[in-house]
């Protein structure tokens, strides 16, 4: 029946519905819809806190009591459900002005999911015709949204299947095309931009976009392109778990294949080292004998298994033990760019660039080597590596200099940008942001201790912008440096932190995911 009070409860439970749905999709996405990522996120300090949130935990508790408190008049219960809506109303809209209330990216997927969570709640209703139904419901709208991701993933794994099986048929057509396959924990996106403007000098190069590193955005990114005119397709792999790099590999069929290291990266994800180890490995196994396998010769993980490679091998490193096909030298790094050595099967060469950071050389190594493969010769390859993009962003910030490395984070190549910061002049002061390095599995406290020694140091002062790792930081630092740790939970604190030092003398690490309203500050009012 349609009455004042009726259509007051449907306004308010569609708010109710439509905030928490949001919210919760907003998680699901921010960890690719993947019930493995979703689980680790729970288990850290954030995820317990989303779990004990008032539209989660308190909410529900205040249904429960009301459950089993006898209500026998409708219209009692209609209260109760305008009491209940009107306060989720006012916490959404305190969320709104206190700038917390997250939202998806409305994509497809995103709004297909929340649209039909409000939908099934309000069919549920609908069919049981019970106001107290309503109720009820409220303590069930994460197991719904839950259901609906779980079966919106069957059917995506169906259609994901359908455009890998045509994505494998089209790139087979291209039989003059030489495909190479960049995977690691880490330098994966530089190698490929890096080998990407080398090779060109003489071939016509394709590349997957920058972040696309999975089967399904890979599959994508080739039925959507024309390779009729191109020479080489570069395809950066990425996995969380065994299998999902052979997947890509018997779509894309890889001549060339570099596996850059191996480390603790998505270690909750894989359950442990060798699992990363082997599923890293699926790129090389699967090269045919003709092809080539390059390999970083000082990391331990990754030189492991190449006397049993099916293919030619040629590895890169910087010691000389291990005696790699690339052995580099004599590097000299500064702020203006870097200058190193490469003997190469017993010929001594200069490289000059004006990348920053030493770590870079892990970086160029395996492209010179796939270059001379694929006959570059040397003067062309130095000729383009110094011209190559710096992959960690700077820029000016007021008085301040920005170091943005907020893509992600891992212990390898937080402790490389930690080297970059090092070297700026001590009368700036050095400060780091960061929640800390996520997905490192059972290995994540002795990383973090080891990489605040690292930075207690070298930084004068640490934000840490999660409570995760904030104790473990604070307790951990060396106290003969004197490093200020602080927190800034809240996004509006450290955005406020952030304009305060805007006018000082200081050079700022950005050190992964930093919150969009204080990545928006600094780059609307970056120099």
């Amino acid at each position: 029946m349609i009455s004042l009070i009726n259509i007051t409860i449907f306004i308010l439970w569609f708010l109710s519905a439509f905030a928490d749905y949001t919210d919760h999709t907003f998680i699901f996405q921010l960890k690719e819809y993947r019930w493995d990522r979703f689980r680790d996120f729970l288990s850290t300090k954030q995820g317990k806190n989303y779990l004990l949130r008032y539209n989660f935990f308190w909410r529900s508790l205040f249904v429960i009591l009301i459950l089993f408190w006898p209500i026998n008049e409708i219209i009692y219960v209609k209260y109760v459900l305008i009491a209940i809506f009107s306060i989720d109303l006012l916490y959404n809209l305190y969320k709104i002005i206190i700038k917390k209330f997250y939202r998806p990216n409305f994509t497809y997927k995103a709004t297909l999911i929340i649209g039909l969570a409000i939908f099934l709640e309000g069919l549920l209703f609908v069919l049981k015709r019970d106001w107290m139904a309503l109720i009820i419901l409220l303590l069930v709208r994460f197991l719904l949204i839950s259901l609906i991701v779980k079966i919106i993933n069957l059917l995506s794994n169906l259609i994901k299947k359908y455009f890998i099986k045509k994505a494998t048929q089209k790139i087979q057509k291209y039989n003059n095309l030489i495909v190479i396959g960049i995977t690691g924990s880490y330098g994966k996106t530089s190698i490929k931009k890096f080998l990407t403007q080398i090779l060109s000098v003489k071939y016509k190069v394709i590349s997957t976009p920058k972040n696309i590193n999975t089967e399904i955005g890979i599959a994508q990114f080739i039925l959507k392109n024309d390779f009729s005119d191109q020479d080489i397709f570069i395809v950066e792999m990425g996995a969380y778990k065994k299998g999902e790099i052979k997947l890509i590999c018997d779509m894309v069929n890889p001549k060339i294949g570099i596996l850059s290291a191996i480390n603790e990266q998505h270690l909750s994800l894989f359950g442990d080292i060798k699992t990363t180890q082997n599923t890293k490995y699926e790129l090389l196994r699967s090269l045919p004998v003709d092809g080539l396998a390059v390999v970083n010769m000082d990391n331990n993980y990754t030189r492991e298994f190449i006397n049993e490679l099916n293919t030619n091998v040629q590895t890169f490193g910087l010691n000389s033990e291990n005696n790699p096909t690339c052995l580099i030298k004599d590097i000299q790094a500064n702020l203006d760019g870097l200058h190193c050595k490469g003997l190469i099967n017993g010929k001594e060469y200069n490289v000059q660039t004006n990348l920053i950071g030493e770590f870079n050389v892990m970086n160029i190594a395996p492209c010179v080597l796939v270059a001379i493969f694929l006959g570059l010769n040397l003067e062309e390859i130095r000729k383009q590596i110094k011209t190559l993009p710096n992959n960690l962003e700077f820029f000016e910030y007021g008085n301040c200099k920005i170091i943005n490395d907020s893509y992600n984070s891992n212990p390898d190549g937080f402790k490389a940008v930690l080297d970059i910061l090092n070297k700026f002049p001590s009368d700036k002061k050095r400060i780091i942001i960061t929640r800390g390095m996520l997905e490192l599995g059972k290995e994540s406290e002795n990383l973090h201790k080891n990489i605040i020694e690292e930075i207690s140091f070298i930084a004068d002062e640490l934000v840490v912008i999660t409570p995760d790792f904030f104790k473990l930081f604070k307790e951990n630092a060396l106290k003969k440096y004197r490093i200020n740790i602080i927190e800034k939970f809240e996004h509006q604190d450290l955005l406020n932190y952030i304009k305060n030092i805007k006018n000082k003398n200081c050079v700022i690490l950005l050190e992964n995911r930093i919150p969009q309203i204080v990545m928006d500050e600094l780059r609307n009012n970056k120099k």
